[in-house]
């Protein structure tokens, strides 16, 4: 019976934080598909079947395709079934946090505290209650199961190249849910060199090696971006990201975009602060100088982190640990390299796994009676705000109008709140919203096809193929397939010219 005492003491803190992340989610099994949910699920065959899997005709992330595999073996396409794997992942990667935690040694305390302020936190609620964003659960599940096994290698005396192998095949499979886990290779190196004595350190450590690596990617990278057509594409993705995200359609330089990327730190690390008025989508004015109060704000944040690390470096590695692990896994996300969104909820979550220990070690450091006043209300209260985030992404409809609400000069939420009224079979309310995404934004593609599918279906001919003559003039490659039917339609209809 002894025997089984450390499995039962392991477990009890699974079966509790599964518990707490069921209870906290259950309205999510009332939910309807939404936002990526249609192309990643809905209308992807890769996660109906084998043989649709390996067709692949939805590239990308195919962990999470054959976690949709499971899903849809059990559930068919009932999205309520869908929910007990996605709130499992959430509830599992809070208890590999806790263990995470009792690896490092910071008492069971900080690892409860850590663990909860995890489990509960609003940011989370996007990637939980949307089923298409398990790709972030299952990659920090992976990441923190490789951290488990390196650091098992690290101090086992036999044995130590299985828990190794083991690392590797997590970090891979972390890579197969999402990119962001690229990191993790520096992170453990980060665990290596505050953690393992000398003589137990696995990865490579010379002081030529890691110097020399660095050189020759450095070099690579700078070749790439100058002569193999990296500077085009980066000076596209940044034009791209400010048109449809900032609404700006001038000349783009490095100066502004890079502003825009230090005001949407400080706008994310607000939120993670203080997670109020929380939606899928977030449009902000543009910071017009380096005087502007987001911009250095963001400025005196790096300076607090930089010192940060370097103060801890020496007198407080758990500290210094978690303060990397933060910054490693915000890199991916940050914009440095522009991707779909400046500032998204989801970005926050593997990030945010590595504050929360942080902000548990911190209460850890109060005597006892302090530290439970000061964390007993923050994981109500942060429980209360998801609790009530949480009904936002029911359905299409409160998810667009939540994000209509907070920025009403998204084109995105407006084109999407068009839609959901044109479902609905209400045409003029469709319409209104489909114009007032182009007043904002000109450049959108999806409205201008929505509305030529408008004035289409109410008979105004002419009008309607004057909005698909833009949509096909701007010639999205996002919508280019749908693109290409459209114009083949056409054709057939009106001749050559149409």
């Amino acid at each position: 019976m002894a025997k089984f005492i450390p499995i039962f003491r392991a477990l009890l803190p699974l079966l509790i934080l599964l518990s707490l992340a069921f209870a906290l989610y259950a309205q999510t099994f009332g939910h309807a598909w939404t936002y990526d949910d249609f192309p990643v699920i809905v209308e992807n065959a890769d996660v109906r079947s084998w043989a649709g899997f390996w067709e692949n005709g939805y590239p990308g992330r195919p962990l999470r395709e054959l976690s949709f595999l499971l899903d849809h073996a059990f559930f068919g396409m009932n999205p309520t079934g869908w929910r007990v794997q996605q709130i499992f992942w959430h509830g599992f990667n809070a208890w590999l946090l806790f263990l995470v935690a009792r690896r490092l040694r910071v008492g069971r305390f900080v690892a409860w505290a850590g663990a909860l302020l995890f489990l509960v936190h609003p940011l989370n609620v996007e990637v939980v209650a949307n089923l298409s964003h398990r790709k972030d659960s299952l990659a920090l599940a992976f990441c923190l199961l490789a951290l488990l096994a390196f650091s098992r290698a690290c101090a086992a005396k036999k044995g130590w190249a299985g828990w190794v192998a083991l690392a590797g095949l997590s970090w891979v499979a972390a890579l197969l849910a999402k990119e962001n886990a690229v990191v993790l290779p520096v992170l453990l190196l980060v665990y290596q060199c505050c953690f393992v004595p000398a003589r137990r350190r696995i990865l490579p450590e010379g002081r030529r090696l890691w110097p020399v690596a660095g050189f020759a990617a450095l070099a690579w990278g700078v070749g790439w971006y100058l002569f193999a057509g990296g500077m085009a594409r980066h000076l596209a993705g940044m034009q791209q990201l400010l048109q449809a995200k900032a609404n700006y359609f001038g000349e783009v330089s490095w100066d502004l975009y890079y502003r825009m990327v230090l005001k949407s730190w400080t706008f994310m690390a607000g939120k993670v602060l203080w997670p109020v008025d929380l939606a899928l989508e977030y449009t902000y004015p543009l910071p017009m100088d380096w005087s502007d109060p987001w911009v250095l704000a963001a400025l005196f944040g790096l300076a607090v982190y930089g010192v940060g690390l370097w103060l801890t470096a020496r007198r407080a590695p758990r500290a210094f640990f978690l303060l990397a692990w933060g910054g490693l896994f915000w890199l991916p996300v940050s914009n440095l390299w522009p991707l779909a969104y400046f500032a998204a909820d989801r970005y926050c979550y593997a990030p945010l796994a590595g504050f929360c220990l942080l902000a548990g070690l911190a209460l850890g450091r109060l005597p006892l009676p302090p530290r439970v006043v000061l964390m007993a209300p923050a994981v109500f209260l942060l429980a209360q705000l998801s609790w009530e985030q949480i009904p936002v992404w029911e359905k299409e409809e409160t998810l667009w109008t939540r994000a209509h609400r907070l920025s009403p000069t998204s084109a995105f939420a407006l084109n999407n709140l068009g839609n959901v009224h044109l479902l609905k079979g209400e045409l003029l309310k469709a319409r209104d919203y489909y114009t007032e995404a182009l007043a904002v934004n000109p450049l959108n593609t999806t409205a201008l096809y929505n509305l030529g599918l408008i004035y289409e279906r109410v008979g105004m001919k002419e009008r309607a193929l004057e909005h698909y003559r833009l949509f096909l003039k701007l010639d999205d490659p996002k919508f280019r397939a749908q693109a290409g039917a459209l114009r083949t339609r056409l054709q057939g209809e009106y001749g050559a010219d149409f």
